[in-house]
């Protein structure tokens, strides 16, 4: 589980209040337009009703008129607040920037997650390097001390399957080269590109905390 990132949280919560804010300008643009489109709708209407029927309709008109005026300066007051809404939204003193964000992360948050969760992971990692590598030497050293016996053995049955004709006979080493587990740059392109662990590897307990 990622490590809390309070400024984050912080940003979240706030820009989620200035949104809402900024909405609510948004939703204000939106009824004012529709005012404004429904009250064009019967200006219109009423011109098509006095060409339809031939009655006078400048009385309806002139008073559309003066609403439709006073809804185009209600979307254009609406609009313009809208504008700053959205630039005080991005300005505002307290408010938490992008570029505070940035600099949390790469700043006191990545140290505290480094500290806490990486050197943990990493320190894990150089004590299976060392081991890996004391396991190897430990394998040189084995294979080193039976080495004499090996080959002693198998000159002798050399000479031995002489007086064998047909049976030839000759020793096995005590290990060889497949008994030793590999870290193949397969297996690390596998963890590296797919997330996933080489085929024959469980994902032990504590890797996945």
């Amino acid at each position: 589980m990622m490590k809390a990132w309070s400024l984050k949280e912080k940003f979240d919560r706030q820009d989620e209040q200035y949104n809402a804010v900024v909405a609510r300008y948004e939703a204000a643009v939106v009824a004012a337009g529709t005012q404004l489109y429904d009250l064009k709708a019967q200006k219109d209407a009423l011109i098509r009703d006095e060409f339809k029927t031939g009655a006078d309709r400048s009385k309806e008109k002139v008073k559309l008129a003066a609403q439709i005026e006073a809804a185009e300066k209600a979307l254009a007051a609406a609009e313009h607040e809208r504008a700053h809404a959205y630039e005080y939204s991005r300005t505002v003193d307290d408010r938490i920037t992008v570029r505070d964000l940035v600099n949390n992360w790469s700043g006191d948050y990545r140290s505290a997650v480094r500290s806490d969760e990486l050197q943990p992971i990493l320190e894990r990692l150089t004590m299976a390097r060392n081991a890996y590598y004391n396991a190897l030497l430990d394998i040189k050293e084995f294979e080193t001390e039976y080495e004499p016996m090996f080959r002693q053995l198998r000159d002798m049955a050399f000479t031995d399957n002489a007086n064998h004709p047909g049976d030839y006979r000759s020793p096995q080493a005590i290990i060889s080269n497949n008994d030793i587990p590999r870290i193949t740059n397969e297996d690390l392109l596998t963890i590296d590109n797919y997330s996933k662990l080489p085929n024959g590897i469980d994902r032990m307990a504590w890797g996945a905390m």
